[in-house]
């Protein structure tokens, strides 16, 4: 199921109603849903199903750690206010709480990460589906370890976006107009045949030029404004900031 079948899921999940199949001659309206036959999906709540009382129960009894925390909030139950006992189950913040080394861990990560509810949505929405019925100790570290080693994922998505990296400072400046930064402003109204301004900036004093240009130009006749307007005023430069817009390369510094 796509993303948006599933939030559809979750709103119809407060009202009770029933399925009727409709012929296709008889739907005018037909839709996406309509030509999916998952009517039966529509049922698999599994995440709540799966999780065996009596089995969590042996569980919690055999769980050293956990017998430990039930006694200190039986014997004082402020002790621990996150923790709740009550109906021989212990609750953290009202959500049902598995050792953790449940044998049921295996089978929730795989219900809300691959299973039909899960549609192998990334780590925070499948954290947080499975945070919203229990909680165990490390959950979060568990099911980003098993959304990161999901073959599926691996396979079928990509990253977007490039590692950050660590940013580069630019170096404390001493002198004026030694070390300067430039770039384009395109896209402008055309104004005495000027549709583009050459911003030249000045690293350390900020005082800038901007130089009108007119389409097409080119790393030379850019070199030879840049000459004329900056060069002759203020000296050759130690050192320019850019982007790099095909002008700004080679063939500007050949010119």
């Amino acid at each position: 199921m796509s993303p948006k079948h599933q939030k559809w899921l979750l709103k119809l999940m407060g009202y009770q109603f029933n399925i009727q199949y409709r012929p296709e001659w008889e739907n005018k309206a037909a839709y996406a849903i309509s030509r999916i036959n998952h009517s039966a999906s529509l049922f698999a709540i599994t995440i709540p199903k799966v999780i065996q009382l009596e089995q969590l129960a042996k569980e919690v009894e055999a769980d050293v750690d956990l017998q430990k925390l039930i006694q200190e909030i039986q014997r004082d139950p402020s002790a621990k206010p996150n923790y709740q006992w009550a109906n021989n189950q212990l609750l953290f913040k009202g959500i049902l709480c598995l050792p953790k080394g449940s044998t049921l861990i295996p089978i929730l990560l795989q219900e809300g990460h691959n299973g039909s509810l899960g549609g192998h949505l990334g780590f925070l929405k499948t954290y947080k589906r499975i945070a919203a019925n229990v909680y165990w100790v490390g959950m979060k570290r568990d099911i980003h370890r098993y959304v990161n080693q999901c073959a599926i994922c691996q396979q079928h998505k990509y990253q977007a976006l490039s590692p950050g990296g660590l940013l580069q400072p630019l170096p404390i400046l001493g002198q004026v107009w030694e070390d300067i930064a430039m770039n384009f402003i395109e896209g402008l109204p055309r104004s005495g045949n000027m549709d583009t301004i050459l911003v030249v900036v000045d690293r350390l004093s900020k005082y800038g030029h901007f130089i009108g240009l007119k389409h097409p130009f080119t790393a030379s006749s850019v070199t030879a404004i840049f000459v004329k307007k900056v060069i002759r005023l203020h000296g050759v430069p130690r050192s320019i900031v850019s982007d790099r817009d095909k002008v700004f390369m080679s063939h500007f510094w050949e010119e």
